[in-house]
Formats: C-alpha cells, sequence, structure tokens
C-alpha cells in the first residue's frame, strides 16, 4: 500500500510496509441473506493460525460483529508451487 514505507526503510533503516491480502464474498443464502467471507490469499510471511486466532480475538471482543463461524479450509497441497 503506497510507498512512503519503503522509502522511510530506504532513508532511515526502519520503515513500515502495510500489504494487503485477497478476499471475495459469497452468498451462501438468498433466502436470509447470509454471506461468507473468503481470504483467497494472505500476504507472504503471514502466519496463517495466528491470523484466524486474531480473527477470533476480534470477533469474541466485539471488534468484528456478524461473523458466525470460523473455519481453515486451506489445503496445503494447493499452496505449494511447482517443482
Amino acid at each position: 500500500m503506497g510507498n512512503l514505507g519503503i522509502l522511510e526503510a530506504y532513508r532511515t533503516g526502519k520503515g513500515r510496509i502495510v500489504v494487503r491480502g485477497k478476499t471475495d464474498v459469497e452468498l451462501l443464502d438468498s433466502r436470509t441473506k447470509r454471506s461468507a467471507s473468503i481470504i483467497k490469499e494472505i500476504p507472504h510471511q503471514t502466519n496463517k493460525s495466528a491470523l484466524v486466532e486474531k480473527i477470533a480475538e476480534l470477533v469474541e471482543n466485539k471488534g468484528l460483529e456478524g461473523i458466525s463461524d470460523i473455519r481453515d479450509e486451506s489445503d496445503r497441497s494447493v499452496n505449494r508451487c511447482c517443482h
């Protein structure tokens, strides 16, 4: 997100670089208008289990509203690069 953090890192040796993942929203039930937020990609070197724990903590502390379930449905074999 932007280049100010990169420039600051080059200039001072310290800087903050903000990266984002990719998400989709899928409609689960048109009658009840329930939807699912699907995290498709997370930034490189992001700990997936720590991310899931942080999301659960935010839900528990009412930082995120409307979440009824959190699941990790990723498959290790899908995330690997070609050999």
